[in-house]
């Protein structure tokens, strides 16, 4: 087979060239020029039909009210499972404050709080003996628990209803006792930790009880000093009438005082001496009176009982006799009828 020589010219050669067309300004004039939509060549063609948002359809998106129940159903139902058991302890808790009275809430709170500490101790026993801890070591243990217990109050709406009531009804006496309560519960539990401290470094059941002796005896002069405080201070808010009733009062004992002091004829002795003599004694007895009455804080007046009255008749005749010499009441004490 022979192949032909390439043409020596091209296939257009001879035909009518086209004239250029002038460039259109459509996208000035008339707007873009969409083309028409190219039909499918093919009858199992896939072609893409854009479809608007919520028209039906098996390819159609979900409409917002389904999405927002969606969204929404488990908070609901969280909701619906938490709600009426919060409604429902509310409830309780307010229907007891409504209708329980103070003597079944405090049974009924002692008995859950003694079951509380009773399972948590326990379940310390239990750590505490896997870790070897011995009887003694338990009982030990347990008497210091039981001393560091604060006690127990409630933290819900009942507990802060009856702190808020207690707060708003006691009266200044009641929360005297009150504090003094705390603060000897304090004591007690700084002494505790103190014992088990001391305990820990060795000291010895003997040493240990002539140190809670101690103690004791110290917890005794602070009791009475502090009662005798509040006597005094107690005094001093006073009115008149009582201030008239602790001057009447102090008068007749320096008075049994100064007949003391002539009768045994310390007045007699000093009174040559002048009433300068009779101020020095009036003051080195005044200094030693005070003393006497733990350096002032004990009034004369507040003196009670027999014997105390006795010593402090006693101790005041130094004053007493000063006194009458510098005021030159001598002879008055001459002229009674007592000699």
């Amino acid at each position: 087979m022979t192949i032909p020589p390439p043409p020596t010219e091209p296939p257009t050669a001879g035909m009518p060239t086209p004239e250029p067309e002038p460039v259109a300004e459509w996208w000035r004039k008339d707007g873009p020029r969409i083309p028409a939509p190219v039909q499918p060549s093919a009858p199992d063609a896939i072609v893409h039909i854009p479809v608007p948002v919520g028209v039906g359809g098996p390819a159609s998106m979900a409409s917002m009210e389904e999405t927002a129940a969606a969204f929404w159903a488990p908070v609901g139902r969280i909701l619906s499972e938490q709600v009426p058991a919060m409604a429902a302890q509310i409830g309780q808790q307010v229907t007891q404050l409504m209708n329980e009275t103070e003597a079944q809430r405090s049974a009924r709170e002692q008995v859950e709080y003694e079951a509380r500490i009773a399972a948590e101790r326990a379940e310390r026993d239990a750590l505490f003996a896997a870790a070897g801890e011995s009887a003694a070591q338990r009982a030990e243990r347990h008497r210091v628990e039981d001393v560091l217990n604060p006690g127990h109050r409630r933290d819900d709406l009942v507990g802060m209803v009856d702190l808020l009531a207690a707060r708003i009804s006691e009266t200044p006496e009641e929360r005297t006792a009150r504090l003094e309560t705390e603060r000897e519960l304090d004591k007690r539990r700084r002494r505790a930790r103190e014992d088990a401290e001391r305990a820990a470094a060795g000291e010895t059941p003997e040493q240990r009880t002539r140190r809670h002796r101690q103690q004791q005896l110290a917890d005794k002069r602070e009791a009475a000093t502090r009662a005798r405080r509040e006597r005094r201070r107690a005094a001093r808010e006073a009115g008149p009438s009582d201030r008239v009733r602790r001057f009447r009062r102090w008068c007749v004992l320096t008075a049994i005082s100064a007949v003391g002091g002539y009768s045994t004829g310390l007045v007699q002795v000093i009174t040559p001496g002048g009433p300068y003599v009779g101020l020095l004694l009036a003051a080195f007895g005044w200094g030693l009176d005070t003393h006497l009455r733990d350096r002032g804080r004990l009034r004369v007046s507040e003196v009670r009982g027999a014997r105390p009255l006795v010593l402090l008749v006693l101790a005041r005749i130094p004053v007493a006799a000063g006194l009458t010499v510098a005021l030159g009441l001598g002879n008055v004490l001459a002229a009674l009828p007592l000699y």
